[in-house]
């Protein structure tokens, strides 16, 4: 490949990027160790709309104040029509989508649908969608209802992952996922990861200097700082999806101990569970009379036995001890306040130390 060859390529990749002035364009040479003249610049600048500009794109050249040009490569409409079958696509994410997503994005959906009406009418595209809005419901089960106090917290945990910004978490409301006792407010917390579960946004990450993960609802959380210090983020995405393995869900665990354990089903129930994701390490045996044992190996917390709860008189833990006595013993508590009508009081038992 010639020179010239080369370095058209080069502009070439570095306008697809933005766009570009020949001061930009002169600066990034030196960074790059380009060695020629601003006059030949020119020459390549304009060589590029006869070589490698594609179909789709255009070499436009604007000029500002002082005659300044500024080049960038924009993009001709695709060729591509839009069909009904990509409608329903948009639909599916639309209506299907975690409830505070849409609300707090509903601004980017409306510019996402006037995209739409250069290949429809508005009014044929507007029909569509009003059928399709019928046709495609979410029912945003198991979500939260209070939309208002997501947007900022939303937006701020965003920018401080992408960032990789510390946040200062002040003061946060109930406790949602067995947050340890040890842990104390105000949190040095660094944010890695947002996590969509069972309809609620948690943002995870860990204690500044510790390996200690914690997991919010964004909701929970009620007073809360923005910071410029920054951190790596890359060692603790790994910790992340190590310690989540451990758990059950996303609820803290209440001790360091990983279990192999084993729960019984009711064939139907069984076959139900069997078609579902609950755990990486999930596996199924059939029994003789057609009941089907659940293997996984995980920590033992508060969302396991409630979990477990729910499958009522169709299921029964084998193993471990432990999981055994705990559900046996959350059973025989709820019996009590049914019989003797105690007063409900919030209480905690998963919570670790």
């Amino acid at each position: 490949m010639s020179d010239k060859s080369e370095r058209l390529l080069k502009i070439y990749a570095r306008l697809k990027r933005s766009p570009v002035t020949i001061e930009i364009i002169r600066d990034w040479a030196k960074k790059n160790d380009i060695k020629v003249s601003e006059r030949t610049f020119y020459r390549d600048l304009n060589d590029l709309e006869n070589s490698l500009i594609l179909d789709n794109e255009r070499l436009v050249v604007s000029e500002g104040e002082k005659n300044k040009k500024t080049w960038k490569i924009e993009y001709s409409e695709s060729k591509n029509k839009l069909t009904k079958f990509d409608i329903n696509s948009y639909m599916l994410f639309k209506n299907f989508m975690a409830l505070p997503i849409v609300l707090s994005r509903q601004k980017s959906l409306d510019n996402i649908e006037n995209l739409f009406y250069s290949t429809y009418s508005k009014s044929r595209f507007e029909d569509f969608m009003t059928l399709a809005d019928r046709q495609i419901v979410g029912s945003h089960f198991y979500e939260v209802s209070n939309i208002i106090s997501y947007q900022k917290i939303l937006e701020d945990a965003i920018w401080s992952i992408q960032n990789k910004r510390e946040m200062q978490i002040l003061e946060t409301d109930f406790d949602y996922t067995s947050i340890a006792s040890s842990v104390k407010f105000p949190l040095d917390f660094q944010p890695v990861q947002l996590v969509y579960h069972r309809g609620v946004i948690h943002v995870s990450g860990f204690l500044k200097g510790k390996k200690k993960l914690i997991i919010l609802a964004l909701e929970q959380i009620k007073i809360y700082k923005l910071s410029n210090r920054m951190f790596d983020n890359k060692p603790l995405l790994q910790l992340l999806e190590m310690k989540m393995r451990k758990r059950f869900g996303i609820t803290e665990n209440l001790d360091k101990k990983v279990y192999d354990i084993e729960i019984e089903f009711t064939e139907l129930t069984g076959t139900y569970v069997k078609n579902q994701f609950w755990h990486p390490s999930q596996q199924f045996e059939k029994l003789e009379n057609g009941n089907l044992i659940m293997k996984i190996n995980c920590g033992i917390n508060r969302e396991l036995v409630g979990w477990i709860f729910q499958w009522m008189s169709n299921v029964r833990v084998v193993k471990p001890q432990m999981l055994k006595d705990l559900v046996l013993a959350k059973y025989k508590e709820i019996i009590q306040d049914i019989e003797c009508e105690k007063p409900l009081v919030s209480n905690n038992s998963f919570r670790a130390e």
